[in-house]
């Protein structure tokens, strides 16, 4: 095993220079040294802290206020307060799977798929937010999850965390189609059906529940169609290919944020931002609150 110089390690780890070292003994330091706007302090899983060694006030930086330990099955997060140790997952296996199609989605399409994933999660949270539009599988999960599901604001991303990447995964599908410019109206209403069935298959009230696709759907309006270039079109490379780029109305500045501030849309759980769902004529609609 080689034994670098402690400057030549500091130089490739800038995390490990004598200005950001925290101060020797002491309990956990909250006012953290590094610049944690894009990121939340969420505890590590104790399971591994234990196999590596590490202390369990050890911390993982994460997009989100809660993580997913897949290996061993449990949710974490970034509460402190006593009692708010990692929730098992062991009843609820399917969020742990969610979780990993979501990391597959996100490695495959690179920073658009990161995009699907927060506009997905911010109409899943909408979705939360109003209790008519809670399906009863959500029901099922704060039930199995028992006096863990006491506090609402807590599990509801774990709750709803299967439904999110499913519909990540049909906005991504629609967005990558709108970004070649193919998309037509006729392919366009033919999603939305799809979608209508996969809330249908959930139990969430198609109507109300699909204006809010709709409303992200304005967001990625069509793009007119391209006329091929004469010749011979030059063809992507395997990994360019199956990228999705950021495309207006999603900007890189996005990419750096938060998961709650990397969506084109204002909802978030627990509260709605400057609208509100109000009961229509034909379904629900987006008005400004007062």
């Amino acid at each position: 095993m080689s034994h670098p110089p402690i400057p030549r390690l500091q130089f490739a780890l800038p995390n490990l220079r004598v200005h950001r070292l925290l101060p020797v003994g002491g309990g956990p330091v909250w006012d953290w040294p590094w610049d944690t706007t894009g990121c939340f302090l969420v505890r590590m899983c104790e399971l591994c802290a234990r196999l590596k060694g590490t202390s369990l006030d050890a911390y993982l930086a994460s997009d989100a206020t809660w993580q997913v330990c897949a290996r061993h099955g449990r949710w974490l997060d970034n509460r402190r307060e006593p009692g708010t140790a990692a929730i098992p997952l062991t009843a609820l296996p399917e969020v742990v799977d969610a979780h990993q199609l979501r990391l597959r989605l996100e490695q495959r399409l690179g920073a658009g798929g990161r995009a699907m994933f927060a506009d997905a999660y911010a109409i899943t949270s909408c979705w939360w937010n109003i209790l008519d539009l809670n399906p009863p599988v959500w029901q099922a999960r704060r039930r199995a999850l028992g006096c863990a599901g006491h506090d609402e604001l807590r599990i509801a991303p774990l709750v709803f965390y299967p439904e999110a990447v499913r519909l990540a995964q049909a906005l991504a599908a629609r967005e990558r189609q709108r970004l070649r410019h193919t998309l037509t109206q006729e392919e366009d209403r033919a999603w939305l059906e799809q979608v209508a069935r996969l809330l249908d298959e959930w139990g969430i009230l198609v109507i109300e529940g699909l204006d809010l696709v709709r409303i992200w759907a304005s967001h990625h309006p069509l793009l007119p169609r391209q006329r091929r270039a004469a010749g011979p079109a030059e063809r992507p490379t395997r990994g360019r290919y199956r990228r999705l780029p950021m495309h207006a109305p999603h900007t890189d500045q996005m990419l750096e944020a938060t998961l709650g501030k990397r969506s084109c849309l204002p909802w978030k759980l627990g509260e709605m931002i400057n609208t509100e769902l109000t009961p229509a004529p034909g379904g629900w609609t987006l008005s400004g609150r007062a």
